[in-house]
């Protein structure tokens, strides 16, 4: 069973990811990262130590929080706990280049797999995240997050290959097939 918990500290968001991040829940990531950002938080915690997939859709809406995260011009997402499979997943459409990734949790010096070290906004593993800001496991709860209807899930999919696709250019052939059927399933969903 996939869920996402959540918890908020005065000016940070946590997310937990259990189970498989997917379009499935992306609207729900995409829901209290929205709040948040109106609520004026613009630093956030994703852990993904409980996570055991991801797929492109939730990656892509990730991606928007890293880019509203930059257009706002403070903050920082920081992505820890990714497994082998899940960080390869974050380089590989280019995410590395927007957001702080920690694959492993704290290094043994303090510092994340990418050089950001432990500075209090969120770096180190997910726990540690939380016991900084006052918070504990118990701190979070689960979004309720329905299952989408397929006319449900298709903006957010397509919102999300398209911000992919924007973002790095690599991602292109990767995902303009996906983009054609679901612009053009749109359009037909839209004339019935």
């Amino acid at each position: 069973m996939s869920k996402i918990l959540v918890a908020r500290s005065a000016d940070l968001g946590f997310i937990k990811v259990v189970g498989r991040g997917s379009f499935q829940n992306s609207g729900c990531l995409k829901s209290f990262y929205l709040q948040l950002l109106k609520d004026g938080v613009h630093r956030f915690v994703v852990d993904l130590g409980a996570c055991t997939y991801l797929d492109s859709t939730f990656l892509g809406i990730l991606l928007g929080l890293g880019l509203k995260i930059k257009d706002a011009g403070t903050g920082v997402l920081h992505v820890l706990n990714a497994s082998p499979r899940n960080l390869e997943l974050l380089k590989n459409l280019g995410l590395d280049r927007l957001i702080h990734i920690d694959g492993t949790g704290s290094s043994e010096n303090g510092k994340s797999s990418n050089g950001n070290g432990g500075n209090g906004n969120g770096s180190g593993t997910g726990t540690q995240a939380l016991k900084m800001n006052g918070m504990t496991e118990d701190s979070y709860h689960e979004m309720p997050c329905p299952v989408p209807t397929r006319a449900e899930a298709a903006p957010t999919i397509l919102e999300a290959h398209e911000a992919l696709m924007e973002f790095d250019a690599r991602n292109v052939p990767k995902f303009k097939d996906v983009v054609e059927f679901l612009r053009e399933d749109l359009g037909n969903v839209d004339k019935n």
